[in-house]
Order: C-alpha cells, then sequence, then structure tokens
C-alpha cells in the first residue's frame, strides 16, 4: 500500500509512541490484529487518518507468547475490545483485559494459536 506506514517498536517503547503519535481529531484507531508466527505473536495497532482514507499507519511489535502487553485503553478508550479479541482467540495478556468474552467457557483456549489448547 502506497500510503502505508509502519512503526516498529519495542514492547517498553509502545505505550509512549502511541501516546505521542495519537490525535482523536487526526487519527481514527482500527483495530489491533494480532498473528501467531510461530515463535510470538506479532501485533500490529492500526490507524487511519480523517479525511485521507487511504492513509494508514500501524504500530508493530512482536511479543513472546508469555509476555503481557500494556493496555492502551486509557489513551484510546474503544481499544478495550480490540485488547480482550487478543486476549480470547491468541491468549495475549493484555493488563487489565479479564478474557471470556468473545468464547464460550468451553471452547478452545486461544483457537488462533498454531497450537490450540483445549479447556
Amino acid at each position: 500500500m502506497k500510503n502505508f506506514t509502519e512503526v516498529l517498536v519495542d514492547i517498553s517503547e509502545l505505550r509512549e509512541a502511541i501516546k505521542n503519535f495519537y490525535e482523536p481529531d487526526k487519527w481514527h484507531f482500527i483495530t489491533i490484529n494480532g498473528t501467531d508466527v510461530g515463535d510470538g505473536i506479532e501485533v500490529k495497532y492500526f490507524f487511519s487518518a480523517y479525511g485521507k482514507p487511504k492513509v494508514v499507519k500501524a504500530f508493530s511489535l512482536k511479543v513472546d507468547y508469555e509476555q503481557t502487553l500494556p493496555t492502551v485503553r486509557d489513551i484510546i478508550p474503544s481499544a478495550w475490545i480490540a485488547e480482550e479479541e487478543l486476549r480470547d482467540l491468541l491468549g495475549v495478556k493484555v493488563e487489565g483485559t479479564k478474557g471470556g468474552i468473545f468464547l464460550e467457557p468451553d471452547s478452545p483456549k486461544a483457537p488462533l494459536r498454531k497450537e490450540v489448547k483445549d479447556g
């Protein structure tokens, strides 16, 4: 994509990078996407510029399966739903998430992981 910018950040830099970037009157928070890449989870936070729908920016990082992501819901209140989705579907721990929103109690745990865990 011609107007796509990806910024690679470390987990320790994530909150500060998003806090310094995000202006709610200029950028629309789209979603958080997670992908199991075999040795961890690649996580991307997507934004589009208001009035410029083809201008997209993503903050990307890779986390180990056991790492806990810091929450950004205090910076972007609507991010809570995407954080909960990461927890339920990929098993990514995010500060302040409880899980159990997207899956029934008897569903496989983290079904989008390469190796699904039952129970």
